[in-house]
């Protein structure tokens, strides 16, 4: 795993929780292997693929903040590199379908979503996990909205390109 992989070992979002990778961390290194794995099927089958390699997923809303935000989704840390390409992507793709691979280790559920801009032959495959007990907020919140958005940021910055996906259910088990 290079160091843009290695996930965060902070707290989790609420003091003293644990962070939802904890005890968990080589059923994460599988995911984004599988993650890698899927960008390379894709790729065979003439997609051009950018695979992200979060360094931290967040829930949005906080479960213990449900009001804070009225983003509804998951806030993605990656790579500045990697942002860069998927915002030069978004300028030119319209991102209109996504496939979900979902597993659950644990309290912890892991899915592999794969956003494609299919008139321009891209698919953008993003890790993503969460602590199953800090989602009801925000499932409840998708499901109202009848979308749920991959809010995806630099570390070095305060920008984002947002991933739309119009039926939150496949995310959740």
């Amino acid at each position: 795993m290079t160091d843009e992989q290695t996930p965060p070992r902070s707290r989790g979002p609420n003091a003293g929780e644990p962070h939802a990778l904890e005890g968990v961390l080589e059923f994460w290194e599988t995911v984004v292997d599988d993650a890698e794995s899927t960008a390379e099927e894709y790729e065979s089958e003439g997609w051009e693929t950018l695979v992200l390699h979060p360094g931290d997923v967040t829930v949005l809303p906080p479960a213990n903040l449900p009001d804070a935000t009225d983003r509804v989704g998951f806030d993605v840390l990656v790579p500045g590199r990697e942002f860069e390409t998927l915002s030069e992507w978004a300028e030119s793709a319209a991102f209109d379908r996504y496939d979900v691979y979902r597993a659950r280790e644990g309290g912890t559920v892991f899915a592999v979503s794969v956003v494609q801009a299919a008139d321009e032959g891209k698919a953008v495959v993003v890790p993503l996990y969460y602590a199953l007990d800090s989602v009801d907020v925000m499932a409840q919140k998708a499901r109202e909205q009848s979308e749920l958005r991959l809010y995806v940021r630099p570390v070095e910055a305060d920008q984002r390109v947002e991933l739309v996906q119009s039926d939150p259910d496949p995310l959740f088990p």
